[in-house]
């Protein structure tokens, strides 16, 4: 069985561990977990006072950053 090396995205999501606590554009959020979108993009479950939401990891690290 051959292994399968982890994507870009996903490795540069490392440093953001779920339950840590971000600022994201303004606004206070959780992060609850890492994930992978149905086309294979990284992406992040971001957990407000008031909502949720999945970005992708590029759109996150780009306003984190």
């Amino acid at each position: 069985m051959e292994k399968i090396d982890p994507q870009q995205d996903h490795e540069r999501l490392k440093p953001y561990a779920p339950g840590q606590k971000i600022t994201f554009r303004g606004t206070a959020y959780r992060i609850e977990r890492r994930t992978t979108l149905a086309s294979g993009e990284a992406a992040v479950v971001l957990q407000g006072d008031h909502d949720q939401f999945v970005i992708s990891a590029n759109e996150f690290l780009a306003v984190v950053r």
